[in-house]
C-alpha cells in the first residue's frame, strides 16, 4: 500500500530510496503524518537520497516528545486528544481517541499495595482504538505521569510502548459494545524495568510508578463495571497463545504468576470474584469480536474456560 499520492510525489522528488520509504511508511501507518513532519525536519540539510532505514529509528523518540508536549496539558485539563498509535486500517489518515477519566480507584489500589508503597501520580487515560498494532475496538488504560518531563522520559525509554506515551504500563483489551462484552488480554509494561545501563535514566521515575499494574487494571475494571459490561480477563497461561509468542522465547512462569496474582488481588479488592465462563458465556464469546484469531482458535480447541475468567 503506497503513501497518498501527494506524499509519494514529494518523497520521489527527494530521491528517498525504496527501502527507506518502506520503513517510513510503516511508521506512518502506526503514528500518522506527524512522522512525516519529523522526518522532514531530520532530513533538512541532509542529502535525502542517502537516508537509510536505520535513520528512521530515532523518529519515534522525536514524535513522542512532540505528541506529549502537545497533549499532556490537555489531558490534565480533562480534554480528549487524538491517540499516539493509529488504527492501521485507517492507513495513517485517522487516529484513535484518548479520553481523561475520573480517578476513583486510589482507595482500591491503596488497599492492595499497602500504606508504604507508592502509587503513581498523574491522570488516568482511556484509549479507544489507540493500541499499537491497530486492531479495531481496542480499549486501553494508562496513567500518564504528572510531570511532563517524566512523561517524556517514560515515553522515550526502552520498552514495549504499546499504548499512550508517558505511562509506565497499561491494561488493554477489546470491547464489543454490541454484545456488551469486554476481554482484558494484557497487563503489560510500556517500559522495561531498569537494569544495569538499560533505562538507567528513568530508574527514579520507575520506582515511583512501579505499581502501574494495580492502578491500570483497577481503572479498567471500574470503568467497565460502570458501563455494565460483562468482563472477562485472560488467564496467565493463555498469554502466550493470545499474543502468538515465539515458542523459542516462552512466557516465563514468573510473568504468568504475576499476571494471575494481580488479577486476583484487584478483583478481590472490588469485592468481586473470578469464575469460569458459563456455557452461555462461551457461545457469546465465540461469536463476539473480543478475541484475536490466535486466541479464538486456541479457545475453540481447548475451551473458553481454559483461557479466561469471568469477573462476577
Amino acid at each position: 500500500m503506497p503513501f497518498p499520492p501527494h506524499i509519494e510525489r514529494v518523497l520521489d522528488q527527494y530521491g528517498i530510496t525504496p527501502d527507506t520509504k518502506a520503513a517510513l511508511y510503516d511508521l506512518y501507518l502506526s503514528m500518522g503524518d506527524e512522522v512525516l513532519e519529523v522526518f522532514a525536519d531530520a532530513a533538512e540539510g541532509t542529502a535525502a537520497s542517502t537516508l537509510t532505514p536505520d535513520d528512521t529509528l530515532n523518529l519515534k523518540r522525536a514524535v513522542v516528545e512532540r505528541y506529549l508536549r502537545r497533549n499532556h496539558s490537555q489531558w490534565f485539563a480533562g480534554k480528549p486528544t487524538p491517540s499516539f498509535w493509529h488504527p492501521r486500517a485507517a492507513e495513517g489518515r485517522a487516529s484513535g481517541l484518548v479520553l481523561p477519566i475520573e480517578n476513583r480507584i486510589d482507595g482500591v489500589a491503596r488497599s492492595i499495595v499497602g500504606p508504604s508503597q507508592p502509587l503513581p501520580e498523574g491522570v488516568l487515560l482511556l484509549g479507544r482504538n489507540a493500541h499499537f498494532g491497530g486492531r479495531a475496538e481496542t480499549i486501553s488504560f494508562d496513567l500518564a505521569a504528572a510531570s511532563l518531563d517524566e512523561a517524556i522520559a517514560l515515553g522515550q525509554a526502552a520498552g514495549q510502548q504499546h499504548t499512550i506515551p508517558g505511562s509506565a504500563g497499561e491494561t488493554s483489551g477489546t470491547l464489543d459494545a454490541g454484545h456488551q462484552i469486554a476481554l482484558l488480554w494484557e497487563i503489560q509494561p510500556n517500559v522495561y524495568k531498569p537494569a544495569g545501563e538499560r533505562n538507567r535514566a528513568i530508574a527514579k521515575i520507575y520506582r515511583k510508578h512501579r505499581n502501574w499494574h494495580v492502578v491500570t487494571l483497577a481503572a479498567a475494571i471500574d470503568w467497565l463495571h460502570e458501563k455494565e459490561a460483562k468482563i472477562f480477563v485472560l488467564r496467565g497461561d493463555a498469554l502466550a497463545p493470545a499474543h502468538e509468542v515465539n515458542p523459542d522465547k516462552p512466557v516465563s512462569p514468573t510473568i504468568v504468576d504475576h499476571h494471575d496474582r494481580t488479577v486476583a488481588q484487584v478483583v478481590s479488592a472490588f469485592g468481586l470474584t473470578l469464575t469460569d465462563p458459563t456455557p452461555d458465556d462461551e457461545m457469546l464469546l465465540l461469536n463476539a469480536n473480543v478475541m484475536n484469531h490466535a486466541l479464538t482458535k486456541h479457545a475453540a480447541q481447548h475451551g473458553v474456560r481454559s483461557v479466561m475468567w469471568r469477573v462476577a
